[in-house]
């Protein structure tokens, strides 16, 4: 049994580190986010022809697309850390998430309602599943409270809304990785290290207090900037992070389209490991009218 073999601290290292990572619920790190209706000034949305690669000077400028209610895309996440334990071997903890996203209305240029339906949404330990809360489950996320609400259009349950909140944590704004992004032209070799913390707020909103971190333009690949990006960082729970790796943007809308980080934790002096931390994101057709 997983209780007999593997010493209590150093189960207790490993879920900590699968709490904090690629949005699982880690209640220690700070006030629950929020879902909230924006006062910011709206985002200008440059006409068609502005978006896109730049033919004459090489440097590429990423695009804004407006949301608009019927926009789906699905999204994959996947993270794994593991560490080698001297009695038992390799341990391994993950979190592996599926959940599609449906806008079903939008605040200016940024969706205002969706529905999430998490396909899937498990902690793994050592290969065996155990779904969470929301596994399984369809919301609906509002930018008026209640925020999270289930299929019979009441509030749902403390610990589910957080969790869901977790995912989709900018309702009603635009997203951290589009704020950061410039508007004007960028080069390859060109540093937008605000993007790491955006990175970080993706993997989880409310986890991860950044320390340091990269990003740099390394290169264009069919049509989405890939920067290379690192990520020094710690959690509330005491778990200290150093990962790199790529991220990718899709230029015409500035939408994140991956991110693919590999690095180090640790949790105190004797105990550390690997991670691994991997999100994609895939546009889904409209519903039939």
């Amino acid at each position: 049994m997983i209780g007999t073999v593997v010493p209590h601290a150093r189960r207790a290292a490993w879920l900590a580190v699968l709490a904090c990572i690629a949005g699982a619920s880690c209640s220690p790190a700070g006030p629950p986010a929020q879902a909230v209706v924006p006062t910011e000034v709206p985002l200008e949305v440059p006409r068609l022809g502005d978006a896109g690669a730049s033919s004459s000077s090489g440097g590429i400028r990423f695009g804004r697309v407006p949301s608009k209610a019927g926009d789906r895309w699905s999204v994959s996440v996947r993270a794994e850390s593991r560490m080698e334990e001297a009695q038992s071997g390799e341990q391994r903890s993950g979190y592996e998430s599926d959940f599609e996203v449906e806008v079903l209305e939008t605040n200016g240029v940024a969706p205002s309602r969706v529905r999430l339906r998490f396909v899937r949404n498990v902690n793994v330990y050592q290969g065996a599943d155990k779904p969470t809360a929301i596994d399984g489950k369809t919301y609906v996320v509002d930018a008026r409270p209640p925020h999270v609400r289930d299929r019979a259009d009441g509030a749902a349950p403390e610990d589910e809304a957080q969790r869901v909140l977790d995912v989709f944590p900018e309702l009603g704004m635009r997203t951290g990785i589009d704020q950061v992004l410039p508007d004007e032209a960028m080069h390859v070799g060109e540093r937008r290290d605000d993007l790491a913390g955006a990175v970080l707020s993706v993997l989880h909103p409310r986890a991860w207090n950044l320390r340091s971190g990269t990003a740099t333009l390394a290169r264009v690949d069919a049509g989405e900037a890939v920067f290379a990006t690192t990520l020094d960082a710690t959690s509330g729970s005491g778990v200290h992070m150093v990962v790199s790796g790529d991220v990718r943007v899709r230029i015409r809308d500035a939408r994140l389209t991956a991110i693919a980080l590999h690095g180090t934790y640790d949790l105190g002096p004797s105990t550390s490991g690997v991670v691994d931390l991997r999100r994609s994101v895939r546009d889904a057709p409209p519903r039939d009218p």
